[in-house]
């Protein structure tokens, strides 16, 4: 711990000051010195209670039910401490609460914004019904980079897209899982290719794409910047 200096300032016992020991003698020339700290300096507020008025000219180290909770200072008609989270940055948080807890989350309340007085935070719309994805590249080839957007909820697959398979067909009793050289009956030779179309199935309706899910909130910081004490 750094040495403080102290300054002694002596201050005048009259001729006609008397003492009848050492201890009175000591007595005397304390009660008549004073002492400051040399520089500049200003005792702190301290403790759960609003300083009193005259006090407003030296910080405030408030506590809660004892527990230490911020350093205060008197401006503007308000005992104020700065947020750590400068408005406008770029923190996002997630908030699973409601959108009315929000209001007084993180010391804030419910009147309108200013540098003093209301919200801390506000859901950030930009987030809305959307994921966040880490910037990077897929191992598709897809880039990822700051602020990019993509993805789609519900997907309808094209042919490209469809795994290469085939389909039994049955014609006039004839199943296509049989050895094709029993159906010459039925106007197969075995041997000459032949082509059939089967009958069209599904309905080429998309389908969800979203992975499981739970829904939350990403915050911002609003434009308040003080916390406000008393």
């Amino acid at each position: 711990m750094p040495n403080t200096t102290v300054n002694l300032v002596k201050g005048t016992i009259p001729d006609s000051a008397c003492f009848s020991s050492v201890q009175a003698l000591y007595d005397l020339v304390i009660d008549s010195t004073t002492a400051h700290v040399k520089g500049e300096y200003s005792l702190f507020n301290f403790g759960d209670t609003v300083p009193a008025v005259s006090d407003q000219d030296k910080p405030w180290i408030r506590t809660v039910g004892n527990a230490p909770d911020k350093i205060y200072v008197y401006e503007s008609g308000y005992w104020l401490a700065l947020h750590p989270v400068p408005y406008g940055s770029q923190e996002r948080r997630i908030w699973t609460g409601t959108t009315a807890d929000l209001s007084t989350y993180d010391g804030g309340d419910t009147g309108s914004i200013s540098a003093f007085t209301g919200p801390f935070w506000e859901v950030d719309t930009d987030f809305s019904a959307v994921f966040p994805v880490g910037v990077g590249t897929f191992a598709s080839g897809t880039e990822i980079t700051k602020g990019s957007t993509g993805g789609i909820e519900e997907v309808t697959l094209t042919t490209a897209q469809i795994p290469e398979h085939s389909h039994d067909f049955t014609l006039n009793g004839y199943n296509s899982s049989q050895d094709s050289n029993s159906g010459n009956e039925y106007g197969f030779d075995g041997k000459s290719p032949q082509s059939l179309k089967t009958d069209n199935t599904g309905s080429g309706e998309a389908h969800n794409n979203l992975p499981p899910y739970r829904g939350v909130y990403f915050i911002k910081r609003t434009g308040r910047q003080y916390y406000t004490a008393g």
